[in-house]
């Protein structure tokens, strides 16, 4: 199987190359070099460090640059899992490399990572005697969280609420649309739903709101990234 590597480009060129070279077991598919969307000072540089890689790497493995929300964490972190799906419906291995990377963008991987269940790098930068960077001493695997993963019928009703419901009879008719409202089988599964929508509040999947008599619920960060994953 090709790996596609997703580096996340920062100030410390080096040491990015470094990490790629001492990575030299596995097949190496792809080079994907993440980017910040914003532009600043910091991510001129880094755009800049970004072209020369991709280019000192022309002829040898093909690459690419990505532009990702570096302010916003959690759509950063929803972009890079979309970036990971796509390598992996492509048959690729992905390994997320974050030697490099500025801070923000390391929490976005580090949680894209451990929702795809994809394998986190980072190294340990090599000093000379005067504390100068020289290079890597060491690429080390970073351990992912374990994640709780959904239910089947749970990640029906994620991927139902979307962008959002206004009531939960909108959500039972999203869900089967061919259902007969206020039916004996809708009442069931009103109530079935109700249950599924009370657990995955408790942790923290959707957020649920009362207004009059009706409660609209929308996703939250996390339940957002879920829906993504099995978008």
């Amino acid at each position: 199987m090709s790996v596609s590597h997703i580096i996340f480009v920062g100030h410390h060129k080096e040491r990015l190359i470094d990490s790629i070279r001492m990575l030299g077991d596995y097949p190496m598919g792809r080079v994907i070099l993440v980017v910040g969307e914003q532009t600043s000072s910091g991510e001129e540089k880094s755009r800049k460090i970004a072209e020369d890689i991709s280019h000192d790497l022309a002829n040898i493995v093909d690459s690419s640059i990505v532009f990702v929300d570096k302010r916003d964490v959690t759509r950063g972190a929803i972009q890079i899992i979309g970036i990971i799906k796509e390598e992996e419906e492509s048959g690729n291995e992905v390994i997320i490399n974050i030697s490099g990377s500025l801070r923000t963008f390391a929490v976005a991987a580090y949680i894209a990572g451990s929702i795809t269940k994809s394998r986190i790098i980072t190294s340990i930068p090599l000093y000379n005697d005067n504390d100068e960077e020289v290079g890597v001493e060491e690429v080390i695997d970073v351990p992912s969280l374990p994640v709780c993963f959904l239910r089947d019928e749970q990640m029906h009703i994620i991927l139902s609420i979307d962008e959002g419901v206004d009531s939960l009879d909108e959500l039972i008719v999203r869900m089967k649309p061919s259902i007969e409202k206020y039916s004996d089988e809708f009442y069931k599964e009103r109530s079935r739903v109700s249950h599924h929508l009370k657990v995955l509040e408790e942790n923290g999947f959707i957020i649920k709101n009362r207004y009059g008599r009706n409660i609209s619920v929308r996703l939250s960060d996390l339940g957002s990234m879920m829906c993504k994953i099995n978008s």
